[in-house]
């Protein structure tokens, strides 16, 4: 057996059967007139990115502050900075410890609106904040 594997490939595959093959493929890719034909994805440029800076990897977010600064489990916060995107889908997660917001919503790209969960423990908690930049987490005190 192992022969004749060995003898099929030193003579290759047998006439016909790479035509066989390539029929079948053909065929299950349907006919020419029903293939879409795309055009390829555009690369951004330099001058892109800083014109329209919505979802910048290159720009790391930044926490500058959280109101208030000390609150209960369940409460609403505001978290203040920069870089957090201008679109919702460049804001990927707002976490109290391990534990993910209620809810957040990206008021801007200085402004976070965030309801922290209701099973946090007291003491010191970070908010982690992760955009399309990174990731940027700052302390605040849960209260009981």
């Amino acid at each position: 057996m192992r022969l004749l594997i060995l003898l099929f490939i030193l003579m290759g595959p047998l006439p016909g059967f790479d035509h066989l093959w390539m029929t079948e493929a053909k065929a299950q890719s349907g006919p020419a007139s029903q293939m879409a034909t795309t055009e390829p994805p555009s690369v951004s440029s330099d001058e892109t990115i800083k014109a329209d800076p919505v979802c910048d990897p290159s720009r790391r977010p930044k926490i500058t502050k959280i109101e208030p600064d000390e609150f209960q489990a369940g409460a609403k916060v505001v978290i203040i900075g920069e870089n957090f995107g201008q679109k919702k889908e460049c804001l990927h997660t707002v976490t109290f410890g391990y534990e993910n917001a209620k809810e957040f919503t990206l008021k801007g790209n200085e402004r976070i609106e965030a309801t922290a969960p209701d099973n946090l423990s007291p003491g010191m908690v970070f908010v982690n904040v992760e955009t399309g930049g990174g990731s940027v987490r700052s302390a605040v005190l849960i209260k009981k």
